[in-house]
């Protein structure tokens, strides 16, 4: 189809919002939020990023965990390594959800990673 190369994706299209300086912090949660409908490795990568970034508002970086947590539970597959390497407000947000949906995957998390469950 001649000229649908130019049309970006929904994906590609919420990266952009996220990584636009004119977008609001409303809406790059939202944007956020959104990514956890796809779960291939670019969207966890870029999630982990946002998760840790501190330049991003608290609220944003709460979402990037929620919605790794999202992809990891809808996958049924986690990665400890990366959870692990969340920060603060985005790896209480992702063990949130881990804990009330795959407790198996809580109490591994926990023995891994004992300082950082509280």
């Amino acid at each position: 189809m001649k000229g649908m190369t130019a049309v970006k994706t929904d994906k590609e299209m919420l990266i952009s919002v996220i990584y636009n300086d004119t977008s609001r912090d409303d809406e790059i949660d939202d944007a956020v939020m959104d990514l956890s409908k796809f779960d291939d490795d670019e969207v966890i990568q870029i999630l982990m990023k946002v998760a840790n970034d501190a330049s991003f508002d608290h609220m944003i970086r709460a979402s990037a965990g929620e919605s790794l947590a999202d992809i990891w539970l809808r996958r049924s597959i986690i990665n400890y390594t990366q959870l692990g390497t969340l920060t603060k407000i985005a790896l209480k947000e992702a063990l949130a959800m881990i804990k009330s949906n795959r407790t198996d995957w809580y109490t591994t998390f926990s023995e891994l990673f004992p300082m950082k469950v509280k």
